[in-house]
């Protein structure tokens, strides 16, 4: 199996393409990176230098057709500027044939916020993106976005004091969002009271609420370690709502597995890339957890 990976590159944050390539290598897929940006250290850092690689998805689409090549998904996350968005749709357009799922994970905001570098006409083309996806990932405030509200109303979901209300109204959300009834929505990091976090699947399949386990600290590329996790359980033949749970606890172990340490570097998800080598988490790595 091949997946296209387009996302930055950062020297620091073990976060996008480092994530992408670590999980799906480890899951015996190949990635073909697709570079937006080369980053010294993830932009939550007070210092970084991004030198623009922008031109490569352009020249990736132009070479790989010459070549031939085929996917059998395209995965996509944080897009550093506006000019960036027009191309990935030019390279989704070019490579997603019959049999090449997409999985678009919106880098917009988060924790009622939006990013900085996101404009009007950006969110028009992620938006666009996002309608021919067959998986999309977003967070509680990216899924807001999405739907028309603003970044703030993810803070007033998560303050409604009756959990499963504030679950329902979520789905309605998420609902409005789909493009079809095929599509699957997961939104992810979504804070339940002051000390839980549960992911939400709205799928097919139908929807559930998963738990995470947490240990109450936030860290730099958790979105993006998810999106490729989950990604490659799907392309192992998992249905959306096993896979999402699988990928749950991945993420929790590399939590788990991650010392004290300042949350922009990280988790130390090398730690347990043995975990999604070979078969199923639970079945071969019940007794690690």
């Amino acid at each position: 199996m091949r997946v296209a990976a387009i996302n930055d590159l950062s020297g620091f944050g073990k976060c996008s393409l480092m994530a992408d390539i670590g999980v799906l290598s480890a899951m015996e897929i190949e990635v073909c990176p697709v570079p937006t940006a080369v980053l010294s250290a993830q932009t939550g850092f007070p210092e970084h230098h991004l030198l623009d690689t922008s031109s490569l998805i352009d020249k990736c689409k132009e070479d790989w057709l010459k070549m031939g090549v085929r996917f059998d998904s395209i995965i996509t996350g944080y897009i550093p500027q506006e000019r960036d968005a027009e191309d990935i749709i030019s390279f989704v357009k070019a490579f997603k044939k019959d049999g090449t799922s997409l999985l678009v994970d919106p880098v917009m905001g988060d924790g009622g916020r939006f990013y900085s570098n996101y404009s009007d006409e950006m969110l028009r083309k992620i938006k666009l993106l996002a309608t021919t996806a067959e998986i999309i990932t977003p967070n509680l405030t990216e899924l807001c976005i999405l739907a028309g509200l603003t970044a703030g109303k993810a803070k007033e979901l998560e303050a409604i004091e009756d959990q499963d209300q504030m679950i329902q109204e979520v789905i309605r959300i998420a609902e409005k969002v789909r493009t079809s009834k095929a599509q699957n929505i997961v939104v992810t990091g979504i804070h339940k009271g002051d000390h839980e976090l549960c992911n939400l699947v709205v799928s097919p399949d139908g929807n559930e609420v998963i738990e995470c386990k947490t240990n109450g600290g936030s860290y730099s590329g958790t979105g993006d370690l998810f999106a490729a996790t989950l990604l490659g359980y799907i392309l192992k033949g998992k249905n959306t709502i096993d896979a999402v749970k699988l990928t749950t606890e991945f993420i929790s172990s590399a939590i788990e597995a991650t010392g004290d340490k300042d949350r922009n570097y990280g988790v130390d998800f090398e730690k347990v890339l043995g975990y999604l080598s070979g078969g199923d988490y639970y079945e071969q790595n019940l007794q690690r957890l």
